[in-house]
């Protein structure tokens, strides 16, 4: 591989910022240039990459040009969308690129130099294979506008923040149970003091929205609601928070919380009929086996083991190691080892 000046890796972005996060955490901590490709898809990305194949057909025509030309050295993506293109990569490469990718590409791991799933995903294990409790995030080493850092200094500490992911294939969050956890956060500032800080997500449904604001301005307790686009930004948020309680939904918001080293508190979702069902079904015809295309219990089960967050009631801090950085040195190994021997054109499935 060419030295750090001559290194040439892309990032690989898409539509979902917590995906992204998890790119530019790795990008970032790798410690040198890389080069963001924003990338967005037509109707081809509803066919599993397995039948795809190595391929740009899949990305909008007017954003191929960006990926025509010699291949990075390095690729980092995440998300079943970016599947064919990283493979369409290395087959232009000759098999000479080098492919991390992050959590779960419904393909096998083979096709990939490297894949780092958290434990929701059924990935099978395999040598290059590095699996994480929890997804990889940027936000420690975000810039904070001075705007909204004097905006957020104006509520009163303890600020507890709430974070509202949305539904999910087998899980949902019930309008009144989320009122319910709103009350619980009012309640506790009235007897303790503070403020609440909330703000919802991209996949946060209006009504949801709409329940979490309009009980918390059922109560006297200062608060800032925040539907999900700011200001405040929500690096800010994250810094101003005393305490953070998190839907237990989010992947990527349950790794931004855990990684402050704050108090933090996941607050429980509940089974979908589709859930229901299947779970019932699947736990007695594969018992210990994760669900497809992805099981929460098993990410739940892996932040209690490492007591990673705790409950609404006892929200727990923790000091979780620096998991961008234990995955960058991973890569950067990679990035010195010689090439597999049968590198050449993808053809496999």
């Amino acid at each position: 591989m060419p030295s750090e000046q001559l290194l040439r890796v892309w990032a690989l972005l898409g539509p979902h910022r917590g995906d992204n996060n998890q790119v530019l955490a790795l990008a970032e901590a790798l410690g040198v240039p890389f080069e963001e490709k924003k990338l967005s898809y037509n109707w081809l990305r509803r066919i599993p990459p397995v039948l795809l194949g190595p391929t740009f057909r899949s990305v909008e025509a007017g954003l191929r040009a960006q990926l025509e030309g010699e291949p990075p050295h390095l690729t980092i993506s995440t998300g079943l969308r970016s599947v064919p293109v990283v493979r369409e990569l290395k087959r232009r490469s000759g098999g000479k690129m080098r492919s991390v990718h992050l959590g779960f590409p419904r393909i096998s791991p083979r096709h990939f130099d490297l894949v780092v799933p958290t434990p929701e995903y059924p990935v099978p294990d395999a040598p290059n294979v590095l699996r994480i409790p929890f997804a990889l995030t940027p936000h420690a080493a975000k810039t904070v506008e001075q705007s909204d850092r004097s905006l957020l200094g104006a509520y009163p500490q303890p600020r507890r923040l709430l974070l509202v992911g949305g539904p999910t294939l087998y899980w949902h969050l019930p309008l009144d149970r989320m009122a319910a956890v709103v009350r619980d956060l009012l309640k506790a500032a009235k007897s303790k003091g503070g403020s609440i800080l909330a703000v919802g997500s991209p996949r946060t449904p209006v009504e949801l929205l709409s329940e979490v604001r309009e009980t918390l301005e059922s109560s006297s307790v200062p608060f800032l609601f925040e539907p999900g686009d700011g200001p405040p930004a929500y690096p800010a948020l994250i810094e101003a928070a005393d305490e953070i309680f998190v839907t237990a939904d989010s992947v990527a918001m349950v790794a931004d919380a855990v990684t402050t080293g704050k108090p933090v508190g996941l607050v429980p979702i509940a089974k979908t009929g589709l859930g229901r069902f299947v779970m019932a079904t699947m736990d007695r015809l594969r018992p210990g086996q994760r669900l497809y295309p992805r099981d929460l219990r098993f990410f739940w089960t892996a932040l209690e083991k490492e007591h990673f967050g705790g409950s609404l009631e006892a929200p727990e801090a923790s000091s979780p190691p620096d998991y961008a950085e234990i995955v960058a040195e991973r890569v950067r190994r990679l990035l010195e080892s010689p090439l597999p021997a049968r590198a050449g054109r993808d053809n496999g499935r």
